[in-house]
């Protein structure tokens, strides 16, 4: 770890991870290799067009990347592939009340063939050691 970053894991993993550059490079998440990626996530919320509460994650996904809830473990796999294998570096890391988050863009390859940039942040709540993804979409092209 460079200088002034010693700190950054200091005491239980989603209870303090001290002061936290917003910029971020080389970091790894701890527990990576244990991060959970819920199958639910996907099938009941970010590729289910009859959620309300999506928000037109389904419709951005299918547009995109050709992803619904019938191939969903492809993108599953590609996502916590990159994270658990470390090929994808966090490109932020905040702390809430709640623990501390990993964000995360990486590049999927979709069933149509495009790649874009899905962003997926997982959480290591107070507490806990385990990373969890709590959030995930098709990051708008710039």
């Amino acid at each position: 770890m460079g200088a002034g970053q010693s700190d950054l894991y200091k005491g239980t993993y989603g209870d303090d991870v001290g002061n936290i550059p917003s910029e971020v490079s080389g970091i790894s998440m701890p527990n990576h290799k244990n991060a959970v990626t819920p199958e639910e996530k996907f099938i009941n919320y970010s590729l289910n067009p009859n959620n309300p509460n999506a928000k037109g994650k389904a419709e951005a996904y299918e547009r995109a990347l050709g992803f619904n809830r019938n191939n969903a473990q492809e993108l599953i796999r590609q996502i916590e592939g990159a994270v658990k294998n470390e090929s994808v570096s966090p490109i932020s890391i905040s702390k809430t009340e709640f623990g501390a988050k990993y964000k995360y863009r990486i590049p999927v390859k979709g069933e149509n063939g495009q790649i874009k940039n899905v962003i997926a942040v997982y959480q290591i709540d107070k507490g806990s050691q385990i990373p969890r993804m709590i959030t995930n979409y098709v990051e708008k092209k710039r």
